[in-house]
């Protein structure tokens, strides 16, 4: 099956029913309820061709991997055979001898994960389990791949510089001392969270020779630790847990709720912030939300949503690339219901490396085996002025 052209097809015809929902915005033979309905069920397909889509590159993704794996399955060893492959780790190898309990445990570097991005299906490459891991944490929040990423050896606090505030300068004459000004800084404390999982299999899965152990612990494994740490990430309350881009974010532009947001407010979101953060930033909101926005018209009539019409580049609004994650409030006095900012300014940190480790005694009555994985890291925004965040008061 042609996945790239199913995902391709899905996407073309949702961009066909975007335009629908243009023309039955402005057909005056239909009353507002007519066009309410029809609006709703245009939404409903456009949601199933968005979910088609993502099947499809998703499936040929794995097809893909499946293929590369086979490939390689002839020239696998174990770590440390004298045939191994000189300068090429080879990580399903490794995980495998994990699995048979012939090493205790595997530590891979993040900063050497590395993944192909591909504009579709077709020409996807296999990937690395520590990418897997790191992929899924991508797959569940656009922000993770955005935002800066330090690596350190080791898990102590990090004092970091927060810019608060710029320096102002002025005219000077001649033969006049300059003004000071000192910028505005403070410094915040990076720590290390420990986040992890245990997975389980039977012996009897981990003795198949057909399983693709890397890709259930990659699957398994990656998500459940994204969605936690992304959570913290983006809303951590910096209490024993990171702080939050989100959390960071300033109030600059306010609704009623929801549905009195206008393209107006977008507008002053965006200029909220200085030119040099718009060159790099995006909005962040809840799927949910996103139907919402996505009525929202010019001054012309014309909507400012620009659905994307090719796997993997993001819709748009107002020309810049829309974010979405389930962590972001829709409701609720005070929520922020919609971020925008530069990501590249939160870092996040992490420690060391990412661990798996194998128990044969976690589940020994019922004759399975248990892999734990781990990451620790924070993060924290060193640019205060580089988010803004539109909240609603009811």
């Amino acid at each position: 099956m042609d996945f790239a052209a199913a995902a391709k097809v899905a996407l073309e015809e949702r961009a066909n029913l975007i335009s629908e929902v243009r023309s039955v915005e402005a057909d005056t033979t239909l009353s507002d309820a007519e066009k309410r309905e029809r609006v709703e069920k245009i939404d409903r397909d456009v949601i199933r061709l968005e979910a088609e889509a993502r099947d499809a590159v998703e499936r040929g993704e794995r097809e893909a991997e499946v293929r590369a794996l086979a490939k390689r399955a002839g020239g696998l060893v174990l770590p440390g055979d004298p045939e191994a492959r000189q300068g090429e780790r080879d990580e399903a190898a490794e995980l495998r001898a994990l699995a048979r309990g012939e090493v205790a445990g595997v530590d891979f570097d993040l900063r050497t994960a590395q993944s192909k991005n591909a504009a579709n299906a077709g020409n996807t490459y296999g990937t690395t389990f520590v990418a897997q891991v790191i992929e899924a944490m991508r797959e569940r929040s656009d922000f993770f791949s955005k935002a800066r990423t330090l690596t350190t050896g080791s898990g102590e606090s990090l004092e970091y510089p927060v810019k608060n505030g710029r320096p102002t300068a002025s005219q000077v004459d001649e033969n006049t001392a300059y003004g000071k000004s000192d910028g505005s800084w403070t410094k915040t404390n990076i720590g290390a969270y420990k986040y992890g999982v245990i997975v389980e299999a039977t012996q009897e899965i981990v003795d198949d020779s057909q399983l693709d152990i890397l890709g259930i612990l990659a699957q398994d494994a990656g998500e459940s630790v994204a969605d936690k740490v992304m959570a913290d990430l983006l809303t951590g309350d910096g209490s024993g847990k990171p702080f939050g881009w989100i959390t960071r974010s300033t109030g600059a532009v306010n609704a009623a709720d929801l549905s009195k947001v206008t393209t107006d407010d977008l507008i002053d979101l965006q200029h909220s912030i200085l030119k040099p953060y718009r060159r790099n930033a995006a909005f962040m909101t809840s799927d949910s939300a996103i139907r919402n926005f996505r009525k929202l018209k010019d001054a012309n009539g014309n909507y400012i949503w620009q659905p994307s019409v090719q796997a993997g580049a993001p819709d748009m609004i107002l020309g810049t690339a829309v974010m979405t994650d389930p962590n972001v409030k829709t409701s609720g006095a005070g929520a922020k219901v919609l971020v925008y900012g530069d990501p590249s300014k939160y870092l996040i940190r992490q420690v060391k490396s990412l661990r798996v480790v194998r128990s044969d005694e976690y589940g020994y009555d019922r004759d399975v085996v248990a892999f734990k994985v781990t990451w620790r890291g924070s993060g924290d925004l060193f640019d205060l002025a580089s988010v803004k965040a539109l909240t609603v008061t009811a």
